[in-house]
């Protein structure tokens, strides 16, 4: 039976539901028409059209249960990784009653709200197993740790001592960017690992979920947390006759190392791969599919077509490698690679323009960008040397320490510099506790609204484009002026309390993996407050894919007619990446040989999928360009890879 969806009960389809049927949507729907509907897991590799067979599977549940959830007043749950995803799928299914979609914090958070006991219960525990563990790495200090780490562990274990007594006159909890206690805010990290527990161990609250939403649909499964994919399967398990539970991803685009990967297959569920790529040319495809040989059994096929006349005819595209010397002209020689493949391919696009380059250059966190772009500074102080909780939330600006700055402090300067009234004051409404209701009464608006317009321009000041003041700068007088409510760790920086960046050797272990202890983040957080403020604005243009380059952690999904990824291990500053390794140019470290003897993921797992994610967002031409020190030797190994043909594996003597 041919449905004919509607995703809004009145509108018209969306585009995406009304694209041709592949086998795997035909799949799909038989799940979801199935009395109980089948649970089920898609894996749907880059360019086959995920999004879009979950679009036509939220498209079939309204069109099959629409009537029946309408007037037992249910919902279809979608939940995705990140805020952008959710907005583009709101985009297709419109402002649909029936359907939820949010980030997985926010439908965890739109659940759990409600337990208001449970949560205080857990708050409490929470904090006295901080303050244990805290207390045990004191005790396991031994004579080598410096007394500033000390002291921030005391300190710490104060500030923890503090909020357990603070909670008890909380009358209800919120959902905050960031922890804080004793103000009744449960930040990111707090609503996944309170929201579990709950599912997992009150069978009351697995009840709760099928009851609201007995369909779900979990986008990007591969970067979900295990503990959320154990709990939802435990509302599966328990209320499978009125619980349909779906995951979408792809194993090898797992990029984020807090991510399950493969999602476990209980019996009853259904299997459904998507193998059709139609984004990636001929060339490029033939390279994807050798990256992922080795890492699982899924082949893709198509690749992207075009129209010659009546008929469809394969795009057939390009990709080559470059392998250069790791040397001090790296941006010289890309210029130069960029000239070759503009003649190559009669294509003058892969000339540089400053202004709207057309070329998407993938790096890893690349100090190239930072330097170029200018915000060398920052990249350092939370990269070099820093906790890897750092490194990983700067990819996408939500470590805690950047948060604050990008969500408010960086927004609220450019609308005052833009003359922007409205946008200011929405946001000093939504972050600043002088507008709060309960710090109104009995004080005169208008004043304090002069005041706050007064501080916003100091603030504007501070992060203009030719300003000398640093983060600390803009912070401290943030909270000179109580113009923001900051997070107790970042607070904690503020005092005066010492924090300065000594330069001292640390033991690192074979990988190159920095001993991550406090005395890493005193470090970093000592750099970064010293970082000059006007380096936010070059980064958020990179971490938003405002900038010619991108990182190639962060462009899962998107994709470009011209690719140029740089690999480049020198430059790099995460130790689980390494394509010299990956590529065999590198020979395995004693861990990575005795993760692999355990079975354990190792950094060339990690690379694969990495370099997958890299290659697959070229639309057209994809250029690779390897920085090695011996150029000569890698190029004559990689020659016996079968990844790119050998015609098209380039050396220096090419540019000439």
């Amino acid at each position: 039976m041919k449905l004919k969806p509607n995703l809004t009960g009145r509108c018209s389809v969306s585009s995406r539901a009304q694209q041709p049927d592949t086998q795997a949507d035909l799949d799909l729907r038989d799940c979801l028409q199935a009395q109980p509907p089948t649970s089920f897991n898609m894996v749907a590799g880059a360019g086959s059209g995920k999004t879009t067979s979950l679009i036509k599977g939220l498209a079939s549940i309204l069109a099959i249960h629409g009537e029946r959830l309408r007037l037992r007043r249910q919902r279809v749950a979608c939940i995705t990784y990140t805020e952008i995803a959710a907005g583009e799928i709101w985009a297709d299914v419109g402002n649909n009653p029936l359907i939820h979609v949010s980030t997985i914090h926010s439908f965890l958070w739109s659940i759990a709200r409600g337990f208001q006991r449970d949560i205080a219960a857990w708050v409490a525990n929470r904090i006295e197993e901080r303050i244990g563990e805290l207390q045990q790495a004191a005790a396991g200090f031994g004579p080598r740790v410096q007394q500033k780490t000390r002291d921030k562990n005391a300190h710490d274990i104060v500030r923890y001592q503090q909020q357990s007594e603070a909670i008890t006159t909380v009358g209800s909890f919120t959902y905050g960017t960031g922890s804080d206690y004793a103000k009744g805010i449960l930040g990111h990290d707090d609503i996944i690992n309170m929201s579990s527990q709950l599912m997992i161990r009150r069978p009351l609250f697995r009840t709760l979920v099928a009851q609201q939403f007995p369909f779900v649909f979990v986008d990007e499964s591969q970067d979900t947390f295990p503990v959320i994919v154990e709990a939802l399967m435990a509302v599966q398990k328990q209320e499978q006759a009125r619980f349909c539970l779906g995951f979408f991803g792809d194993p090898m685009q797992r990029i984020y190392p807090t991510g399950i990967g493969t999602i476990p297959k209980p019996d009853d569920w259904r299997a459904i791969p998507k193998p059709e790529n139609f984004r990636s040319p001929s060339a490029v495809l033939a390279l994807a599919n050798a990256i992922r040989r080795g890492g699982d059994d899924l082949v893709q096929v198509g690749g992207r077509k075009q129209k010659d006349g009546e008929e469809e005819v394969p795009v057939i595209g390009t990709a080559r490698l470059f392998v250069l010397p790791a040397d001090d002209h790296r941006d010289e020689r890309v210029a130069q690679v960029r000239t070759w493949i503009a003649h190559a391919n009669r294509d003058e696009l892969w000339q540089s323009d400053a202004n709207n380059d057309p070329v998407k250059m993938l790096v890893v966190v690349h100090r190239m960008a930072a330097k170029r772009l200018g915000f060398g500074d920052l990249y350092a102080a939370l990269n070099d040397r820093a906790p890897e909780a750092f490194k990983n939330g700067f990819l996408d600006a939500t470590a805690w320490p950047l948060r604050p700055l990008i969500s408010f402090f960086l927004p609220i300067a450019e609308a005052v510099r833009n003359g922007r009234d409205f946008d200011a004051m929405r946001l000093l409404r939504t972050h600043s506790p002088l507008l709060a209701k309960d710090n109104l009464k009995g004080v005169n608006v208008a004043q304090r609204l002069n005041e706050l317009r007064e501080v916003s321009n100091q603030l504007a000041e501070l992060m203009g484009p030719q300003s000398q003041a640093t983060i600390r700068d803009v912070l401290a007088l943030s909270k000179q002026h109580r113009l923001f409510a900051f997070d107790p760790r970042l607070a904690a920086y503020l005092e005066d309390m010492e924090a300065d960046a000594a330069d001292e050797d640390r033991p690192e272990d074979e990988e190159g993996e920095k001993e991550e202890d406090t005395s890493n983040e005193i470090n970093a957080m000592a750099a970064f407050l010293a970082c000059p403020a006007n380096q936010l604005r070059p980064y958020q243009a990179y971490v938003n894919e405002e900038s010619p380059f991108s990182t190639q952690q962060g462009v899962k999904g998107a994709e470009f007619d011209r690719v140029l990824v740089v690999l480049d291990d020198d430059e790099g500053t995460h130790f689980q990446f390494s394509y010299e390794k990956f590529l065999g140019l590198k020979e395995l470290s004693n861990r990575d040989k005795k993760n692999l003897k355990e079975g354990v993921e190792t950094g060339v797992e990690r690379t694969r999928r990495l370099f997958y994610v890299c290659c697959t967002r070229a639309r057209q031409d994809l250029v690779v360009v390897l920085f090695v020190p011996d150029p000569t030797a890698a190029i004559a190994h990689i020659r016996g890879l079968g990844l790119f043909p050998e015609a098209d594996i380039l050396a220096q003597n090419a540019l000439v």
